[in-house]
């Protein structure tokens, strides 16, 4: 699979101070019977720090979003925590898009073709009914266009998985 598009996912839970990440792989693997977890990465909080985690691998289909065949063509990337109530805070939207810019970058998916989950479902809310969509394409946008003024020659370390 060569994606072409990117999909922000939640997990509609509240994120502790423990790795969630493993609980969402497990519940994928055991209650539904998949060999992976369905989302490419994960972000979440532990211990204060934010954390990526891999999920399967980036060319590898994706079990994120059935609708319209979105499986097939896109990344899909869980940000755990709840966003029905509340927006993300901004260090962790901030680092929602930096991740988000770094696959765009990577696999040529422009900002515009970061979508929500529910953007294809009408029943999701993910990646959560406050998080604001536009606002992060024009933040991944502005990173896809200060990474290209910058040049090929900057390394990317802090995005290495």
């Amino acid at each position: 699979m060569i994606p072409t598009r990117l999909i922000l996912h939640c997990s509609a839970t509240k994120d502790g101070q423990v790795k969630d990440w493993q609980a969402i792989r497990r519940f994928h693997v055991e209650d539904r019977g998949w060999k992976d977890v369905g989302y490419h990465f994960g972000i979440e909080e532990v211990g204060g720090y934010l954390m990526c985690f891999r999920g399967r691998p980036v060319l590898e289909q994706g079990a994120h979003c059935r609708a319209a065949g979105r499986n097939r063509d896109s990344l899909g990337v869980c940000v755990v925590g709840q966003y029905d109530e509340s927006p993300p805070s901004p260090f962790l939207l901030s680092r929602v898009c930096d991740v988000a810019a770094m696959l765009c970058f990577t696999f040529d998916i422009l900002a515009e073709r970061v979508h929500g989950h529910c953007e294809f479902e009408d029943a999701k809310t993910c990646p959560g009914s406050e998080w604001d969509l536009d606002q992060t394409r024009e933040f991944v946008d502005l990173r896809l266009r200060r990474r290209i003024e910058l040049g090929p020659h900057i390394e990317m370390d802090q995005f290495r998985f």
